[in-house]
């Protein structure tokens, strides 16, 4: 469930990214998005907590994707760094839930990838929820446009994303190549001290249409996201 310019996805319930509020519901903002149909659950938001590690929550989301939804990486020219790829991890987790039919497995994860703040609003509600009864499908790939430091331990990490083959998997054997295609998203990071006791770099917000960056990125953008299936 994306959300629309300012707004987290839970990109969840798609980018809310990826908009109920991205945070999980992932309303679409734009004409050109598919309609992401979900009927959460009422839950607490003191959902109970995983007693998965960071680093087991970390190797269980698809970086690459999936068989309905797989994800190409251009990370060409990019830094190596840990918030980089804290927001990569972000952007997977949030398409991947978009293209799963049930949610109560997933979301719990979440609480790993987001910021306790973002996991509470966004993605604890739908924590029972398994009713996405039209997931988002397709191939995209995703370039990295860049990395600006916010302050200390804050960054914002750009990504542009092709969403040309993207659509509602009830529209599969219809579905046509977007016209416009080139999405930029950007996620605003924190590395914050978790209970662990460790600090980890993870998502506090999505922004889906980012137009701040448009100027900067979107000629680039609009010219890279051109691929072919």
């Amino acid at each position: 469930m994306r959300t629309g310019a300012g707004s987290s996805w839970p990109n969840l319930l798609a980018r809310t990214v990826v908009t109920v509020t991205v945070g999980l519901a992932v309303a679409s903002c734009t004409d050109n998005r598919p309609a992401d149909k979900a009927t959460p659950s009422a839950t607490s938001s003191s959902a109970a907590r995983s007693s998965m590690t960071f680093e087991e929550a970390y190797r269980r989301v698809p970086m690459n994707g999936t068989n309905d939804l797989p994800i190409t990486w251009d990370l060409a020219g990019a830094p190596h760094t840990d918030e980089i790829l804290a927001a990569r991890r972000g952007l997977a987790f949030s398409y991947w839930l978009g293209q799963a039919t049930d949610w109560a497995p997933l979301i719990p994860i979440g609480r790993f990838i987001y910021t306790e703040e973002h996991y509470e609003k966004f993605l604890a509600p739908f924590a029972k929820s398994s009713s996405n009864d039209n997931p988002l499908i397709g191939p995209i790939w995703v370039k990295v446009m860049g990395v600006e430091q916010n302050g200390p331990d804050q960054s914002t990490v750009t990504f542009c994303t092709d969403l040309g083959y993207w659509h509602n998997a009830e529209a599969k054997d219809r579905a046509q190549v977007r016209k416009e295609r080139a999405n930029l998203e950007s996620y605003v990071m924190k590395n914050v001290k978790s209970g662990d006791g460790e600090q980890h770099w993870r998502v506090d917000r999505q922004i889906d249409k980012d137009g701040s960056r448009k100027a900067r990125y979107g000629g680039q953008c609009t010219e890279w996201a051109q691929h072919k299936r």
